[in-house]
């Protein structure tokens, strides 16, 4: 009787080796897992990408900008003047302290009765000498003039902060829709790029069929890469926007932006527009400030011509009675000091005469830049009217141009069309769409531009409380 051995048969053969690998890959699986779980094996996750949003991007400019920070410094300084003009009104304490033994060569104190003491005065000296003095100014007319001058150049350098602010928060946005116009163009370069692919996929098959001739084969090619060019160029043209954003919000690593709300124009006439520049720019409110100031640092210097009046205190003591008439060695004196000026030169006069013409050129710059705000919202608010009505008509010439290139595509294949047509086709198609994002971005830009000269960024301008002193 033969015996069949069970691990001769083939297929039994194949069947164990199947349960064996099954079971060396869970085993193996298990170690694998266990290893990962406790060692990671030095990977990390990947995260994802970063997404900022315009008004995220607004606060990340306001906290990271450095020219933001640069303005609320200065801002910072301009609020020191105020002190500066409250200090004219607050007093004046001094304490003087002497020790005489650090003077033993010196003649006593008080000098004035140094002789009545005959030449023993070389012998008495007193061991310490003290006054505490009080300087208070009871009237002075220039507190007024230099508190109004300082409380006015602190709203000029606020509206001058506000305007790098709403400057910078305007840059943030333009450079924010570019980004977005960018991907725009990408994406669209991309659809191009496949279709020039396919194009040229389908006249190498009709060469090879002998349906087409080595010319259309050439100028499919010349198509694609001209499509191939111009998708690595718009890839570099959003790396660059990326970067002009980064720098201005302060941020590092790559991130992803979303797709706000487009800006439009308000419904109102140009000359609701040009009240609102006058009313809420920042810049010509600066101005306004800022010859305010110079009026009022005029009459700084015009009151330095009046009366000042300050009472004076001091309370004095010495360590040796000697010196002291009728032995008292504590004393203290009071009274009113009345200081009128008569003539000091030339100082004041130039000084009022130096502040004169700073008023008056600063009244002929905030003039000049009222017209020039006006001529600037006037541009604006007919350039984004033209641009808006631009922005409609390539919308229809895109849409006709991609309906041409899909009929000329279609011909093509049916072998009605050449090839020239339809790259002349892919080329229109092209160059519609650029031009509709161009003039999109353009349209954008316009509006936040008119946005701006009219204050409408003011309701995202910094924060300004920086006053330590409060």
């Amino acid at each position: 009787m033969r015996y069949k051995i069970f691990g001769h048969n083939p297929s039994n053969i194949r069947l164990i080796n199947l349960i064996s690998l099954i079971i060396i890959s869970a085993v193996f699986a298990s170690a694998v897992k266990t290893y990962a779980g406790s060692y990671s094996f030095g990977l990390k996750p990947v995260s994802p990408l970063r997404t900022i949003t315009l008004n995220g991007a607004y606060a990340l400019a306001a906290h990271r900008n450095g020219d933001i920070k640069a303005a609320k410094e200065q801002y910072y300084q301009s609020t020191l003047l105020k002190w500066s003009a409250l200090g004219m009104v607050l007093p004046d304490i001094s304490l003087k302290y002497t020790d005489q033994r650090l003077h033993v060569n010196s003649a006593p104190t008080p000098p004035q009765y140094a002789p009545l003491m005959g030449n023993i005065f070389t012998f008495f000296f007193p061991d310490f000498e003290y006054s505490l003095a009080l300087n208070e100014p009871a009237i002075n007319f220039s507190a007024i003039p230099a508190y109004m001058s300082a409380a006015n150049a602190r709203k000029a350098a606020k509206m001058s902060a506000n305007n790098i602010s709403a400057n910078t928060l305007y840059n943030v946005a333009v450079d924010y829709y570019t980004v977005l116009n960018d991907i725009s163009l990408v994406k669209a370069d991309g659809k191009t790029l496949k279709e020039a692919k396919s194009h040229l996929e389908l006249t190498d098959a009709k060469l090879k069929a002998g349906l087409a001739i080595i010319t259309d084969l050439l100028q499919a090619k010349s198509q694609f890469y001209a499509a191939k060019q111009e998708f690595v160029s718009a890839k570099n043209m959003l790396k660059s926007a990326k970067s002009k954003l980064v720098s201005i919000i302060g941020v590092n690593g790559n991130f992803q932006v979303i797709k706000p709300k487009n800006p439009a124009l308000k419904k109102i006439s140009l000359r609701d527009y040009i009240k609102l520049a006058y009313k809420n720019n920042p810049g010509l409110k600066s101005l306004k400030f800022a010859q305010k100031s110079a009026d009022d640092k005029t009459g700084f210097y015009e009151s330095q011509y009046m009366p000042r009046i300050d009472f004076t205190a001091s309370y004095n003591a010495l360590s040796d009675e000697h010196f002291i008439p009728q032995g008292a060695t504590n004393y203290w004196t009071a009274g009113a000091v009345l200081t009128v000026p008569i003539f000091q030169g030339l100082s004041r006069i130039i000084s009022i005469e130096k502040a004169r013409s700073q008023a008056n050129a600063s009244m002929y710059k905030t003039i000049q830049a009222k017209r020039d705000l006006k001529a600037l919202v006037v541009s604006e608010f007919y350039n984004a009217g033209s641009l808006k009505s631009e922005v409609g008509t390539l919308k229809h010439e895109e849409r006709f141009a991609s309906k041409n290139y899909m009929l000329v595509e279609e011909e093509f294949k049916a072998g009605v069309a050449t090839s020239v047509d339809v790259v002349t086709a892919l080329a229109e198609l092209i160059r519609a769409r650029h031009n509709l994002l161009s003039a999109k971005l353009d349209y954008y830009e316009s509006v936040l531009d008119l946005k701006r000269l009219t204050g409408s960024f003011k309701r995202k301008l910094i924060s300004l409380n920086v006053d330590k002193f409060n």
